[in-house]
């Protein structure tokens, strides 16, 4: 399995320490773990003005970056550690909400539960030295005429 990461971010889920392969070994079968490529692309505010500028199609009305705690019930505004027994758990729903069905036609099912059990585990250890957060571009276009 390969998941490509390359991103201006300072951390994320599948950042090396959180990378939900580490949650593999036993669980899924060698050579599907060696098939599975997803590419990850995270652009900066730049790349994605140049890219809406190019387009001409819209013009940027506001752009602007956010932070966001991995875990979606950590509200937090401070860099604090908050504790949670269920941090991990939070962080692996939200990934699993989005790539579950690619990953269930990849390695099957019956892995599932396991898997996101075992990488909640790991982003809950993560977490309990790092706040981690995801960057989020928010934009407003506007259609030119």
């Amino acid at each position: 399995w390969s998941c490509t990461r390359i991103s201006s971010r300072r951390t994320c889920p599948s950042s090396s320490s959180c990378d939900i392969r580490n949650s593999c070994p036993g669980i899924v079968e060698k050579g599907k773990l060696e098939s599975f490529n997803l590419p990850i692309y995270g652009p900066s505010i730049d790349e994605v003005k140049t890219v809406i500028t190019r387009n001409k199609l819209f013009c940027i009305d506001h752009i602007e970056l956010f932070e966001s705690n991995w875990d979606p019930y950590d509200d937090l505004e401070h860099d604090g550690m908050h504790i949670s027994p269920h941090r991990g758990m939070n962080v692996a729903k939200c990934i699993r909400a989005v790539s579950e069905p690619l990953l269930a036609s990849h390695f099957g099912e019956y892995i599932l539960d396991k898997l996101f059990q075992r990488f909640a585990q790991i982003v809950e250890r993560h977490l309990a030295k790092e706040n981690a957060k995801y960057s989020v571009i928010v934009l407003s276009l506007n259609r030119r005429d």
